[in-house]
């Protein structure tokens, strides 16, 4: 998978963000539309601020996020449920990757 690269003036506009979001100690997720990733033990993620499901398996679930791609690898993986802002994966979960 090749990775995106972003222009000058779209980093430059990310870093500007990054800047205000630490002097004005604004939460981050809010500013810049991170992904918030909530594991419990190896067998529930929850996952917020997430755009979109890429890839849905029982071995992998690729998401996609504002800035980068979230890849949930494990065995028996399902989405229990899942909202335009939240959702649910249960299995037995191996690994989470960004990409």
């Amino acid at each position: 998978m090749s990775k995106i690269r972003k222009s000058p003036q779209k980093q430059t506009a990310i870093r500007a963000k990054e800047a205000l979001t630490e002097s004005l100690r604004l939460p981050r997720d809010v500013m810049l539309g991170a992904s918030i990733l909530t594991l419990i033990g190896d067998t529930e993620l929850l996952v917020e601020n997430y755009r979109g499901i890429l890839e849905y398996t029982q071995e992998c679930i690729l998401l996609q996020g504002k800035h980068t791609r979230i890849r949930i690898e494990g065995c028996c993986l399902k989405i229990v449920y899942y909202t335009n802002e939240d959702m649910k994966i249960a299995g037995k979960i191996s690994g989470v990757r960004y990409l």
